[in-house]
């Protein structure tokens, strides 16, 4: 090809160069701003949906922002301040048809989820919800389950132990917004059950020995009581006297009185009645130390009636309840009591005048003595005393040494000219009956129990149906008490001594494991011992007396000289041989406060176990007072949601 056919072809190609340019470019501004537009719709795409879902959990942040509102309203402001179920069904203070004003009040306007501060972390999520007060709504229903006495406007006292329930059925409606004008609706409904445990005043049976000191009456400005250290509960179904000593008073427990007063009385025979708890008269001023605080205008103890229950207990191990009004069994009959044998095997009989008596049949051929149980409990609690008795003595002892030594209570009584011992093998398991004629049941299998405690444990009630030398005279008599030295109660041994009349202690009688320190911090001892002794009567005084002036005298027994007859008198008296001290480890209860002129200072160390329910075997009970308030307490608050729905994506 030559020159010019050469540059002639070249000339017909040009300007190619240019159009591919610009389709290039034209291409690119195409791509270029197709991309633009898609990401712009993608970030606005991104901003709707953000605001959207930012508005949407600021609706879902709020109704649950509202429900704890509404369960904090229902579980602190539902039931009235104050409210007794005594006065009936309770008047629910929310409203049934409405939310609370303070909910509506608090959401109605415009709430940041973060709160209201301007710090960084607050603002930095600008979601916001409102409650809807046009739409939300709130309705009380009872449960279907609740007694008629829960029924709203029931004035009808609720006296037994139940539970109201409440449901208070919600409607919240929320509106959350964010930054833009989305804005979303949330709504939820359900279900905040109020339960209410309704626990009325109500009366329960519990043994005297729970007072360290009780007295029926106690006249105010009498005779001023024994000055001392007393611990534990004391209360009076009347008044307390207090008097001028130097060595004062110390009361460790609570002290009650069904008085509107106490007296306070002075040498020189004035008495100050007063609810106060220290007196003043010329000069001189009496101030007891309260540690547990004086209470007056208390409602009194009702006292039992009868022994039956101590009487029935020696043939089966069990008795019955003995509060105000009566007990739940009546008195053994004499078919019953026959039963029982002396150690020469005579019968029990109406007729005698004397006698121990134990549940047991005597040896007969090659069959020895075996105690007789009770068909219904398979069980016998002690032994039965016909007549007075001269002499009483409790002994903790114990036969063989080293590790196959055995622990024994013994009881030794003294009618006349016989002397009948009960040997209680606590280790072995055996009771034995003998006396001093030659006569002697044995070791028969088994002991007395309290079948009433769970499990049944070694008890022995000891019914006398006169009384323990109760003839007092300078010649000291013989009376109940303890051995010459060592202890009178066994470790593992209950006693509880019954008569129907007077009851001398002529000495001290102890138990071989102290259950508190005799001091006055009284301290329990630790681990908690398990004798324990109890002397009662129905009939007559416990009179302290020693055979000559003693400096110290020390009884560990929880003491009952009540009757719930009109008119009865009975107490603990110490007018003959002086004590200097007596210090009882246990309490009293007693008819009447009676004379202690004959003690220079008494201390009733209570036996802290008494507090917690423990007692002698078949101590006397009681109708202990109902509490002063009942109550009516709410359980925790949990809501039910039964359905949820984002009302703006429907």
């Amino acid at each position: 090809m030559n020159h010019n056919e050469f540059a002639k072809k070249y000339r017909s190609n040009r300007g190619v160069a240019l159009v591919t340019a610009l389709l290039l470019l034209s291409l690119f501004m195409i791509m270029t701003l197709s991309m633009v537009i898609a990401t712009t719709s993608d970030t606005l795409i991104d901003g709707y949906y953000r605001n959207s879902r930012a508005s949407f959990y600021g609706a879902d942040s709020g109704v649950n922002i509202v429900r704890q509102a509404l369960i904090n309203d229902v579980a602190t402001n539902a039931v009235p301040t104050g409210y007794l179920p005594g006065t009936g069904a309770p008047s629910l203070a929310l409203p049934a048809n409405a939310f609370p004003s303070d909910i509506t009040s608090a959401f109605g306007s415009s709430q940041s989820v973060l709160g209201s501060s301007s710090s960084a972390s607050n603002s930095s999520w600008p979601g916001t919800f409102v409650l809807d007060t046009t739409k939300s709504s709130l309705g009380m229903t009872s449960a279907s389950t609740n007694s008629p006495l829960c029924a709203p406007g029931s004035t009808t006292a609720i006296t037994i132990a139940i539970t109201c329930t409440y449901n208070y059925n919600y409607h919240i409606v929320v509106e959350g917004q964010s930054r833009a004008g989305e804005v979303n609706t949330v709504e939820e409904y359900g279900t905040v059950p109020l339960s209410i445990v309704m626990a009325p005043a109500a009366a329960t049976a519990g043994a005297f020995s729970r007072w360290s000191t009780l007295f029926d009456k106690y006249a105010l400005c009498s005779a001023p009581l024994v000055p001392g250290t007393f611990s534990g509960t004391m209360f009076s179904n009347d008044s307390w006297n207090w008097g001028s000593f130097s060595t004062g008073y110390i009361l460790n427990g609570p002290v009650g009185a069904a008085n509107a007063n106490v007296g306070y009385m002075y040498n020189d025979g004035a008495c100050d009645p007063s609810a106060s708890t220290s007196d003043t008269h010329q000069g001189t001023t009496i101030n007891p130390n309260f540690r547990g605080g004086l209470s007056v205008n208390q409602a009194p103890v009702p006292l039992p009636t009868d022994t039956y229950s101590q009487e029935e207990a020696i043939l089966d191990g069990r008795g019955g309840a003995c509060p105000a009004g009566g007990c739940t069994n009546s008195q053994p009959t004499n078919a019953a009591l026959a039963v029982m044998k002396t150690a020469g095997g005579t019968a029990w009989s109406s007729s005698a005048s004397s006698g121990v008596f134990l549940p047991y049949s005597p040896a007969s051929g090659s069959n020895p003595s075996a105690l007789s149980l009770s068909s219904a409990t398979n069980a016998f609690g002690g032994l039965y005393v016909q007549g007075n008795v001269d002499q009483m003595v409790l002994t903790a002892s114990t036969s063989g040494s080293g590790s196959s030594a055995h622990k024994l209570q013994v009881i030794s009584i003294k009618q006349g000219s016989t002397t009948t011992t009960i040997t209680l093998d606590l280790t072995g398991g055996t009771t034995e009956i003998a006396d001093n004629h030659g006569n002697d049941s044995g070791a028969m299998t088994g002991l007395p129990q309290n079948v009433n405690t769970s499990p049944a444990s070694e008890a022995c009630m000891v019914y006398v149906t006169g009384n323990i030398s109760s003839n007092p005279s300078s010649t000291a008599p013989t009376g109940l008490s303890g051995p010459s030295s060592g202890a009178a109660i066994q470790d593992g041994s209950g006693v509880t001594i019954t008569a129907g009349g007077t009851i001398s202690v002529t000495g001290n009688i102890t138990y071989s494991t102290e259950p508190v320190s005799l001091s006055v911090s009284d301290t329990p001892v630790s681990p908690a011992p398990t004798n324990v002794l109890g002397i009662y009567t129905t009939g007559g005084n416990v009179q302290f007396q020693p055979p000559g002036n003693v400096t110290t005298m020390e009884v560990d027994a929880s003491f009952a000289t009540i009757n719930g007859a009109s008119g009865s008198t009975y107490g603990l008296e110490a007018s003959w041989n002086g004590i200097n001290t007596l210090n009882i480890v246990g309490g009293r209860v007693q008819n009447q406060a009676r004379s202690g002129s004959a003690l220079g200072q008494r201390n009733i160390y209570f036996d802290q176990r008494f507090a917690n329910g423990f007692a002698p075997p078949w101590f006397p009970t009681t109708t202990l007072p109902a509490p002063t308030t009942d109550t009516a307490t709410v359980q925790p608050v949990i809501a039910k949601r039964l359905s949820w729905v984002n009302s703006s994506a429907q």
